[in-house]
């Protein structure tokens, strides 16, 4: 564990703060190249992208208010500050890729951009992801559910008692923040392989987050979160409306044989006539188009 990348006097930096920030910077740059690449960065895609970080940033804290309620009527009556409140009032990826989303879609319409950038978060998120998690394992604590595989982790008692909450820290933990992490990697390389065989806009974020979103799902039951309804984490019942409306749509999308991929154009040689393709003599112009 390494909550604390760097102290002088009072000025304290945070490794979870460090590789978050880091997550950002390395997603926005994935993000802006794709779309340089294609043709398509411009200012209100610059400025659309801030948006979709400020949501990001308020929904990865507001959706996690309704799992901590007397936190907050304790931080109120004893008179705390707003922003330490915010501070420590909990935050959820989830959140902010749901915040994040609502933000930019509103910010389009504000400033009139009707084209679809979805697809270029496609990779953007899985990396930024990665290197996300990869701060979460190293400051927060518990890891995950106990185990007896091989991998799982133990911490000193010393490093447990610097939490709050930390029951599984007796033993060894699922490091269920590496299980992400592995997965994001994974999806990233899926992406860069197979990304040309999605060709509905917008379906192949929505394929990475519909992944995503199952992937957390069953992570959960070994992440060590509280339950909180119905015998599920608060992380588990959120994603349960996100995982249908997802699948309903691809549902929808295949019934209208979105993913069809049309066929290749006719070979320069010949024509498609009625009773058969026509060879063209070599150097012969046609006289008629094909459709």
């Amino acid at each position: 564990m390494i909550p604390i990348l760097w102290q002088g006097g009072p000025l304290v930096v945070q490794t979870h703060d460090v590789f978050s920030l880091l997550a950002v910077l390395v997603g926005f740059g994935i993000y802006y190249r794709s779309l340089r690449d294609s043709g398509l960065l411009e200012h209100r895609i610059v400025l659309a992208s801030l948006a979709v970080l400020v949501g990001g940033v308020l929904g990865a804290r507001l959706i996690t208010a309704w799992e901590h309620p007397a936190f907050y009527a304790n931080s109120i009556a004893v008179g705390a500050p707003l922003g330490w409140i915010v501070e420590h009032s909990g935050k959820s990826i989830l959140g902010a890729l749901a915040g994040g989303y609502a933000a930019g879609v509103l910010a389009k319409r504000a400033l009139g951009y009707r084209g679809s950038t979805a697809d270029h978060y496609a990779l953007a998120l899985p990396v930024a992801t990665a290197v996300g998690r990869i701060g979460c394992f190293l400051s927060e604590l518990p890891l995950g559910t106990p185990t007896n595989l091989p991998w799982g982790i133990t911490v000193p008692p010393q490093t447990a008692a610097m939490f709050a909450r930390c029951p599984y820290c007796g033993g060894p933990m699922h490091p269920s923040m590496l299980y992400e992490v592995l997965f994001n990697v994974v999806a990233a390389i899926v992406i860069v392989r197979f990304r040309h065989r999605i060709v509905a806009r917008g379906d192949l974020l929505r394929a990475y987050l519909l992944a995503d979103f199952v992937f957390r799902f069953l992570v959960e039951f070994v992440r060590g979160n509280e339950v909180q309804a119905f015998g599920l984490t608060g992380p588990q019942v959120v994603l349960l409306p996100m995982i249908a409306l997802l699948a309903l749509h691809f549902v929808r999308q295949a019934r209208r044989s979105a993913f069809h991929v049309p066929a290749p154009p006719a070979p320069a040689d010949s024509l498609v006539a009625p009773d058969g393709p026509v060879a063209i003599p070599p150097g012969q112009r046609p006289a008629w188009r094909t459709a």
